[in-house]
């Protein structure tokens, strides 16, 4: 529990300072460089998650990110920031694990081309050495 914790705290961060090298915004104003649009696909995206249906939030992103912009990267690594903001119970009672957010991640950073990230917010995947 502590070692998701700790590596929830490194997602967010990691979120940040790539808001900030790409984009040149700081911390936590990532979010509110989005143009409204973006904001609310990523505010109805968590809402889905908090529903209950992590599963169906995961592969609305999935499609929309398609098409591979900016845009839509950022409302990827936004969308997996808020999810490390919230409580375990969220995904327990859903079936959602640690390891499919992990797995979810990765898929989702192969996409614009940053295979290496998961590794860097989630650490080496035991199940793979």
């Amino acid at each position: 529990m502590f070692e998701q914790d700790y590596i929830m705290r490194q997602i967010k961060e990691m979120t940040a300072i790539m808001a900030k090298i790409m984009f040149g915004v700081n911390d936590r104003k990532s979010f509110y460089m989005l143009q409204e649009v973006e904001r609310q696909k990523v505010h109805a995206l968590v809402t889905q998650v908090k529903n209950g249906e992590p599963k169906e939030a995961v592969l609305e992103l999935d499609r929309l990110t398609d098409n591979n912009t900016k845009e839509n990267m950022m409302i990827g690594l936004e969308f997996y920031a808020q999810l490390s903001d919230m409580d375990e119970e969220y995904f327990i009672n859903s079936g959602y694990s640690f390891g499919n957010m992990r797995d979810d991640f990765e898929h989702f950073a192969k996409k614009f081309g940053m295979e290496q990230m998961t590794e860097l917010y989630f650490g080496k995947d035991e199940n793979n050495e």
